[in-house]
């Protein structure tokens, strides 16, 4: 049988696409053609320019490991700073990687610090390149810093590699505020086009300086507006319902110490109403913990000094929730979340009146619910250990 070209045509034209996809990674980057950026800081210069800071890893040689021991010395330097100015993070970043003899990647970069001047001014030029840029992490923290960002970059921490780790791990434990870049996004693109971030500050201890989380900061239309300190940040994160771990300390009427609770659990509900033109907001709050220490002189194994526990604990939660909702409302900045609960439910007035919301938000009448339980008071009534400080028998 007479076999033709046209018969082994398809096979051949087969075999060749074959070989098109064996060709191997043409366009791949070796991993020791990159320099990994763990933290990037954004500060404005006197002349209104962008300074890009980027915080590079650097890794260690066997070596290195070989000859790690104790001692001064032996530390290894985890990581390497290098700045730059331009007239935008873009023409800075191209600016800073002539600086470097590797291309820089920020997929591995952990933070995102914005200095405090770059901050009042607006954040509207880094966070539109973090939001374009395809290689930024959106699920990287966001930080404001006092001061520039610059510093806390710089920083050689103790214990973790460097100063971006050591925010990380800060907003994993969840201690204060825990805002991702995504997050900060989507709450500038709200119906109010506010936003709260976390807000930083170096504290000093002797000659030692270490950054610590001071609270946070709120934002309206991309500028910095107002400082909240850690019992007012404490405060928006209840009414937010992003309370994972807290203790509430109160002073007992009636004895000379205090007592601690542990919440274990809690719930914020914000339930709006429009009535007669009348824009109202009650707040509920349900909350449940253990008693974890009792230096008071109660008995609070008697359930009718439980009951004054409660209410007095609900007191401290109440004023800390009020002192931050007066300073939402006296800025006029809503970082309460108050426009959105309005836009779910009445949906038809929100679309009528929202352009009025600067108006509206100030004179929004708040009422106040804070239900606290004892779940566990333990076994101990009265201290007598601290309450009999001589250490006199009964």
């Amino acid at each position: 049988m007479k076999t033709t070209f046209s018969s082994y045509f398809p096979r051949l034209l087969l075999l060749l696409l074959c070989l098109v996809c064996l060709s191997g990674c043409w366009d791949r980057t070796e991993i020791n053609d990159l320099a990994i950026v763990t933290g990037a800081g954004f500060d404005l210069t006197e002349d209104r320019k962008i300074k890009l800071t980027i915080q590079l890893f650097v890794p260690g040689t066997s070596s290195d490991s070989q000859s790690m021991g104790s001692g001064p010395s032996s530390q290894m330097k985890q990581s390497l700073v290098e700045s730059a100015v331009g007239l935008n993070t873009s023409d800075a970043a191209s600016k800073l990687q002539e600086l470097l003899s590797r291309k820089f990647f920020w997929g591995q970069a952990d933070v995102f610090i914005f200095g405090e001047k770059l901050a009042r001014s607006g954040i509207q030029d880094p966070m539109d390149f973090l939001a374009r840029h395809p290689h930024p992490r959106e699920r990287a923290n966001v930080y404001i810093s006092k001061g520039t960002a610059d510093q806390v970059l710089n920083w050689q921490p103790q214990i973790e590699r460097n100063s971006a780790e050591v925010l990380r791990e800060m907003s994993v434990l969840q201690t204060g505020l825990n805002v991702a870049l995504l997050d900060a996004i989507v709450e500038f693109s709200d119906e109010a086009h506010t936003a709260l971030i976390p807000w930083i500050r170096l504290k000093k201890s002797g000659n030692k300086i270490s950054p610590y989380l001071a609270g946070a900061a709120s934002f309206k239309d991309l500028k910095m507006n107002q400082v909240y300190d850690v019992q007012e940040t404490r405060g928006l994160l209840w009414l937010r319902n992003e309370i994972k771990t807290a203790t509430l300390t109160a002073h007992p009427e009636g004895g000379a110490g205090f007592t601690t609770l542990n919440i274990l659990d809690s719930r914020c509900q914000l339930t709006p109403s429009i009535q007669d033109g009348k824009w109202k907001v009650n707040i509920a709050i349900k909350a449940a913990g253990n008693l974890i220490q009792n230096t008071a002189d109660i008995d609070v194994v008697n359930p009718a000094v439980i009951d004054q526990l409660e209410t007095q604990f609900a007191s401290v939660l109440k004023e800390r929730i009020q002192m931050a909702v007066k300073i939402a409302k006296k800025t006029n900045t809503d970082v309460l979340g108050f426009s959105d609960q309005f836009h779910r439910h009445y949906p038809k007035e929100w679309n009528k009146h929202k352009k009025n919301w600067d108006q509206i938000f100030p004179a929004i009448e708040v009422n106040y619910k804070v239900k606290i339980t004892v779940l566990r008071s333990g076994l101990i009534g009265k201290n007598k250990m601290f309450n009999n400080p001589k250490g006199d028998q009964p």
